[in-house]
């Protein structure tokens, strides 16, 4: 049990231990479709284990093709409550094929607040989990809110059932809905306390070593300034920053730990059907050597008549267990065909990919950088995150990452942003486990549009960044895509 939480709520936590997870099972959610230059409001509906607050979302599409959300919030309590590994509240755009974007956290230091994120989709439902950290890639059955129908024919919305929530991570509490928060020690530090010992938990120090140091010292420094006065905000703000350290931590070490576990399977059919492909073999050759001694039997008189037939049972045996041999070997052939299109859809399920002679083409369009500037969004590390997290299983794809920009602008300065973006993404992609001589970078510039520069809508195709992936050295590209 957290040592920050009141005497009386511990109690209570530790006699309600393996209380039910949340919502099983399909969730109706709705995606309106916003309009572009206007503001919707949507409320947020409760779930039964939610706290009892008043959650509302605005949604303005804005004319850069990006949707601007502020989720405000009343008497929130802190997700803390529900104990165990539960830490904190997360914000998803939901599209409506079934794919979750993590928008951010939803912190509640405050028990009123209002926070503003960014998404790129046109249409989505809006969902609020409850986690163990921030960076989940998945949404869990912790669901607190949802929106709303906008119930109005000038916002026309499509309900769609959601199924691929997870199973909840392990906590005390179904329902905090008759819970209060009477803890006076700082909601920063407490959070940070229990993502450093999931860090610690899943061996961040063997994964992500820098890192996890990284968070220990931070943490360490808010513990030692936790208390009154002044040094309460800097301890807080130590904290925030402990808690940032430990989920980098905790997600470079589930990616790691779950590309060795991909790998160990994948090594583990290969020996088998190497096995299998050595039996087979083997058989052949007893069946050849049978089929010989059947020829010197036939030759002889009458009295090894007996041994031939007894030789010919033994090939008829030998041919059957050849022929199952075989169809094993088909059927792990098979099997490992079926991981490497595992692989290549979850590439598919990162981002907007292609097929070329090249190799395949990992689209990141422009609205995942701040405007004339190659600072990463946060959506697009979680992008890059997830496609990481496939290339440390697929050791044998190397990457070529080229930029690009539209016409406006000088050639000089267009030239040097999408070299700046590209290498962004390198950096950050090192920063995820991928060796640097596994990449490349280029900047193109203007110099290859694949839309028309003289409309919005065409610029806004030309400024990207694509990531070519290939096995072996991946050569210069030719324009061609």
């Amino acid at each position: 049990m957290n040592r920050f939480l009141p005497v009386s709520l511990s109690l209570f936590l530790i006699g309600c231990l393996g209380a039910a997870s949340g919502i099983a099972g399909d969730i109706t959610l709705f995606a309106p479709q916003f309009p572009t230059g206007n503001s919707v409001s949507l409320d947020m509906l409760a779930s039964p284990q939610a706290p009892r607050a008043r959650v509302e979302a605005k949604v303005t599409f804005n004319k850069e093709g990006q949707a601007d959300i502020e989720v405000s919030f009343k008497d929130m309590k802190p997700a803390v409550l529900f104990g165990g590994d539960i830490t904190a509240y997360v914000v998803w755009a939901v599209s409506k094929d079934g794919n979750a974007a993590n928008l951010g956290e939803l912190p509640t230091p405050n028990a009123n607040g209002s926070i503003r994120y960014q998404t790129g989709l046109k249409s989505f439902a809006l969902l609020i989990t409850a986690e163990p950290y921030y960076l989940v890639q998945k949404p869990s059955q912790m669901v607190m809110f949802y929106n709303a129908d906008p119930a109005s024919k000038r916002i026309p919305s499509d309900d769609f059932a959601f199924s691929r929530l997870v199973p909840a991570a392990p906590h005390a509490l179904d329902s905090i809905v008759n819970i209060a928060w009477d803890s006076n020690d700082p909601l920063e530090l407490i959070q940070a306390e229990k993502a450093f010992e999931i860090a610690q938990r899943i061996g961040a120090d063997n994964y992500a070593p820098d890192l996890f140091f990284q968070a220990t010292t931070t943490l360490t420094q808010a513990r030692n300034l936790a208390g009154a006065g002044r040094k309460r905000k800097t301890s807080a703000d130590y904290a925030l920053r402990s808690v940032a350290l430990s989920n980098d931590a905790i997600g470079i070490s589930e990616r790691k730990i779950e590309a060795a576990e991909l790998e160990a399977e994948i090594a583990a059919r290969r020996a088998e059907m190497e096995a299998l492909e050595t039996r087979a073999l083997e058989a052949e050759t007893m069946l050849t050597e049978s089929e010989g001694k059947l020829a010197e039997a036939s030759e002889k008189t009458t009295a090894l008549s007996a041994e031939r037939a007894r030789l010919e049972a033994g090939m008829t045996a030998l041919r059957t267990e050849q022929a199952a041999l075989e169809d094993a070997v088909v059927a792990l052939r098979a099997d490992r065909e079926e991981l490497a299109s595992r692989l290549d859809q979850a590439l598919s399920l990162v981002a907007d990919t292609r097929s070329t002679a090249r190799g395949t083409i990992v689209n990141l369009p422009d609205i995942l950088f701040d405007v004339n500037q190659s600072t990463l969004k946060p959506e697009a590390k979680l992008v890059i995150a997830k496609l990481a997290g496939i290339l440390l299983i697929m050791g044998d794809l190397n990457t070529r990452i080229e930029g690009h920009t539209d016409s406006t602008g000088s050639y000089g300065y267009n030239m040097s942003l999408s070299e700046a973006r590209a290498s962004s993404v390198r950096d950050f992609l090192f920063e995820q486990g991928i060796e640097a001589g596994r990449m490349t970078v280029e900047g193109y510039g203007p110099d290859r549009p694949i839309a028309d520069n003289t409309s919005n809508e065409g610029r806004a195709k030309n400024r990207r960044v694509e990531i070519v992936i290939a096995e072996g050295t991946i050569a210069e590209g030719d324009g061609t895509n």
